[in-house]
């Protein structure tokens, strides 16, 4: 009998030496509100249990799909080939693919033909598994009611606000910062602190939150999956001869004359242009950059500094900068 009520939307196996790369897919899976089983997310849960029955009710009853991460190492284990069985039992009783194959190469695996559709991951990065894996699920009806159940429940009956007091290392306010909220779908709020170091935001829908606060006294600072639920207080530390800058955009950097654009390839990685200013001594734009890495600007001034991208997303960025080189 089909179950439409699952423990877990999806279920992932995988060899331990793919950790690095399933971690980030269950960690982006988990921000979306997709209930995966990752056995780091239950270490609580499978402590003392029969992990040889426990493990074979996840993979053959309780998730709605199992991602199968194929690889040498998946077919040299023994925990892993018994996760298999279990899933292959599931999908023989149901006529509905139910165990989705991610290859990290051409291992066969018993059972898992070469003609059922894969996902190439060397093609792949574990972000866009994530999406593709939502969109799988997305298509599914008793998950996608069970989703906008839950969505509804998030949207706020009336608004409120939600304020941020930022201070220095010694409990001086901090005014003047810029404080910016940005949500998963890369919809912002913004904000400024005032004289009592406090940043306001009209809340309107529940949801976590990346701040970003920069100020050009101080350096950058970001905070993962903020809840707006209560009001929060952040410390700042001043560094002698760091600035930082929230870009909306495009923006002027402090010490040096024309403004940057910076820009996300089709390829997921990033580019900088900037008006009138030398990149890295004069490298072709688009200029290629990362994030947490250094480049150099130069103005038709002779003014140099160095500045460091430490969040990109959408069309918001948070930057810091220095005359020195940053780390």
């Amino acid at each position: 009998m089909k179950n439409n009520s699952y423990e877990y939307d999806v279920a992932l196996s995988f060899a331990g030496e793919n950790r690095a790369y399933v971690e980030e897919v269950a960690n982006s899976l988990k921000k979306r509100g997709i209930k995966v089983f990752y056995d780091l997310f239950e270490e609580a849960n499978l402590w003392g249990k029969n992990l040889y029955e426990y493990l074979s009710e996840i993979y053959q009853d309780k998730a709605r799909y199992t991602v199968l991460f194929i690889s040498g190492f998946y077919n040299q284990k023994l925990w892993t080939n018994h996760e298999r069985v279990s899933m292959q039992a599931r999908a023989f009783q149901e006529s509905r693919e139910y165990i989705l194959p991610a290859r990290f190469d051409d291992t066969e695996i018993p059972g898992i033909l070469k003609t059922i559709g894969y996902i190439n991951l060397q093609k792949k990065t574990p972000e866009e598994l994530a999406t593709l894996i939502e969109k799988k699920l997305s298509k599914d009806q008793t998950f996608f009611r069970r989703r906008w159940s839950k969505l509804s429940t998030m949207i706020s009956a009336k608004p409120f606000i939600f304020s941020i007091k930022i201070v220095d290392q010694n409990r001086k306010l901090v005014k003047n910062a810029k404080a910016v909220l940005v949500a998963n779908n890369s919809t912002y709020l913004e904000g400024s602190s005032d004289e009592k170091g406090l940043a306001h935001f009209i809340i309107r829908t529940r949801k976590l939150y990346t701040l970003l606060i920069a100020h050009p006294k101080y350096p950058a600072i970001m905070l993962k999956n903020i809840n707006p639920k209560e009001d929060i207080e952040v410390v700042i530390e001043k560094t002698q001869g760091f600035g930082s800058l929230i870009i909306n955009k495009s923006g002027e950097i402090p010490g040096i004359l024309g403004k940057i654009e910076p820009l996300r390839k089709p390829n997921k990685g990033f580019a900088l242009y900037a008006d009138n200013i030398a990149i890295e001594g004069g490298s072709n734009q688009p200029c290629d950059f990362e994030l947490n890495k250094s480049i150099s600007l130069e103005d038709n001034g002779g003014n140099s500094i160095h500045l460091t991208f430490r969040f990109f997303q959408g069309r918001i960025a948070l930057v810091d900068y220095c005359k020195h080189k940053l780390s």
